[in-house]
């Protein structure tokens, strides 16, 4: 099955550069914008945009994978693209957060531990 994934944590880049990527500047909300345009276009997720259990809102990184086949528009990946927007809208905090390097190489980390699991599902 030939996939992408759309990221916004750096490390998915360096350690799956054969794979591919697509790097997006910003927050978890401007990524689940970016995949909910994707799956407008005709992709389908092949990952939950929510998978880890850790609250949207309240995370610095996420990688959502989907598939390269473009396709009429899949009901079921735009009804969890688009109820993953509104949970990181309930659980944004108020206040911007500043991320120290140390959380943001940990959240990093728990995102690409995320990614290799799919990945293994996926069968890469």
């Amino acid at each position: 099955m030939e996939f992408f994934m759309v990221t916004n944590n750096p490390q998915i880049a360096k350690m799956y550069p054969d794979l591919g990527v697509y790097d997006v500047e910003g927050s978890v909300l401007t990524l689940f914008v970016c995949v909910r345009d994707f799956v407008h276009q005709g992709y389908r997720l092949l990952t939950h945009p929510l998978s880890g259990s850790l609250k949207p809102g309240r995370i610095p990184y996420k990688t959502v994978i989907l598939t390269t086949e473009r396709a009429e528009l899949d009901l079921d990946s735009l009804y969890y693209i688009e109820n993953s927007i509104g949970t990181y809208h309930k659980t944004v905090f108020e206040s911007p957060i500043n991320w120290n390097d140390q959380l943001l190489a940990d959240y990093a980390a728990i995102d690409l531990s995320h990614v290799e699991a799919a990945l293994e599902s996926i069968g890469r």
